[in-house]
């Protein structure tokens, strides 16, 4: 399914890790742009559910992608909710939340779709594919989330507490 919310538990999990050196907005815009084309082929019926977007070749370029254009989306939705005059990601964040995004995009599908080809054009099959089941990876993601998101929370009550 497009646009799943799952695959954002891996990124609540490595942002609890990396804080301020990861952009949960550009990982999560990288995910929505990665199911842009599975999302036409739903609407048209046309093409491969998870094609060339659904490769690492196509993770670098969505990638970059989603790294100019999440940069720029992210700091005017950081500008807004902080009612800052500007909110600013660095390039280092923004190439590696985007990266981890699309990437991780791929792994986690080609676990459990058999109809992925993510290293083409090198393998025409899916030699990742080890029988995880869509469920598995499903609690692998909310899991994932939900200690990313309390780690996330330790950490943000211990920075407090040392600036008082």
């Amino acid at each position: 399914m497009p646009f799943t919310p799952y695959h954002l538990g891996p990124g609540i999990a490595v942002k609890a890790v990396l804080q301020k050196k990861f952009s949960l907005l550009v990982f999560a815009w990288a995910q929505i742009v990665m199911d842009l084309q599975p999302l036409a082929v739903i609407l048209t019926g046309e093409g491969r559910l998870h094609g060339i977007t659904h490769t690492f070749m196509g993770a670098v370029v969505l990638g970059g992608a989603a790294a100019v254009s999440g940069k720029y989306l992210s700091e005017w939705v950081l500008s807004w909710r902080k009612q800052r005059p500007r909110a600013t990601l660095s390039w280092g964040t923004v190439l590696l939340s985007a990266g981890l995004g699309t990437f991780s995009h791929v792994l986690l599908d080609a676990l459990i779709y058999s109809d992925m080809a993510p290293f083409w054009p090198f393998l025409p099959e899916n030699p990742l594919r080890f029988g995880v089941s869509s469920w598995e990876m499903t609690q692998f993601c909310v899991v994932s989330g939900v200690l990313g998101a309390l780690v996330w929370g330790v950490v943000v009550l211990v920075r407090k507490r040392k600036e008082n």
